[in-house]
């Protein structure tokens, strides 16, 4: 066994035995029962960083996701996927885990109660392909006797709530959704959340919110919506149309970190705009440098685009960001744009 094995097998024993007794001084209470509010934030890999949910925090104490963390690259020890888990100091915080490795998702399980996550959420819906080829995220629709054993395994685990993230099927002909959530209840999952859409439709074409109702016709958990919601009017529409208990948003938080919470309270107006938003840009990419150092100025660049996004200027702005690597050009440069934007149309 090699000196990196020795350090990798003690850090994982240790971390396994501080979780262990932690579960074991809870073990007289009951399964916490499932809280989310009733809009949540998304999982997105390369966005739901500790930053952005920092910047979201800003704004309200809605349930926030982690990004999509491998459960293999955190038994490992990989020190980027290790600091993915560091949510100890944060609140209302569900932990995403993707991987078919029973061991390795316990132990990532543990590891997000000892963090202090209020909920395990297992993707399995995902459709980038390196996932697919792995058998894990949308594959796990086609291989329910895997999902199954994996929640299973993840419930017996720990004592926070396990969801699953899906979508409504492979393909339009195998629209399995229905019997898959079935399944899943019967393995003990506390709630799913349903992308609208197949895993061959990807991001691409319109969600299909109505076939979640026939989901809540035979669940007795809760059922979020996910797909297409980005306002008021399309968080509406989609409540109504799929009957889901709640909505999670994702690409409609690009650019926006205020709208979950502006979605979550209808009272809630944010007048975002200005040297408020020139402020706010300005702390995202502050926290991103401290967060990552050097990298956060290139991890920032595409959250620079979606702030922009809609905004006259926006393309030649991102011309002048994307050929900066000199971070107090970008802050100069932010301010100086966004101090005055204008919104196209207005």
């Amino acid at each position: 066994m090699t000196q990196l094995t020795e350090t990798v097998g003690m850090d994982i024993e240790e971390t396994l035995l501080q979780t262990d007794k932690v579960l074991t001084e809870r073990r007289a209470l009951t399964v916490r029962p499932l809280k989310r509010s009733f809009v949540c934030g998304a999982p997105m890999a390369g966005v739901t960083d500790k930053p952005f949910r920092m910047i979201c925090r800003k704004f309200g104490n809605e349930t926030l996701f982690t990004e999509m963390i491998g459960v293999n690259s955190l038994y490992r020890r990989a020190v980027s996927t290790c600091r993915m888990m560091r949510i100890a100091d944060e609140q209302n915080i569900v932990v995403q885990l993707v991987g078919i490795d029973e061991t390795a998702l316990v132990y990532a399980a543990k590891e997000a109660v000892f963090n202090g996550a209020i909920g395990v959420d297992i993707n399995m819906g995902c459709p980038v392909k390196k996932l697919i080829t792995n058998g894990s995220g949308a594959s796990l629709m086609k291989n329910a006797d895997i999902a199954v054993r994996l929640v299973s395994a993840v419930k017996r685990a720990v004592d926070i709530p396990v969801t699953v993230k899906t979508r409504l099927g492979w393909d339009e002909k195998q629209k399995n959704v229905v019997s898959f959530a079935k399944q899943l209840v019967d393995a003990g999952v506390d709630g799913i959340t349903i992308h609208a859409r197949t895993k061959e439709q990807g991001y691409s074409g319109q969600a299909d919110w109505q076939n979640l109702q026939a989901v809540k016709q035979v669940v007795n958990i809760p059922v979020f919506v996910n797909g297409d919601i980005t306002d008021k009017h399309s968080l509406k529409m989609a409540l109504d149309i799929s009957q889901a208990d709640g909505a999670m948003i994702g690409r409609g938080m690009l650019g926006r970190p205020w709208v979950l919470h502006q979605l979550a309270d209808v009272s809630t107006q944010p007048n975002i705009t200005g040297k408020v938003l020139a402020d706010l840009i300005c702390e995202h990419l502050a926290m991103m440098l401290s967060y990552y150092g050097k990298a956060g100025l290139f991890a920032m660049r595409k959250h620079l685009a979606w702030y922009a996004k809609g905004y006259i200027g926006h393309a030649e702005f991102c011309r002048q960001m994307f050929c900066m690597n000199d971070e107090k050009k970008v802050y100069h440069l932010v301010e100086d744009f966004f101090d005055n934007a204008e919104k196209q149309g207005e």
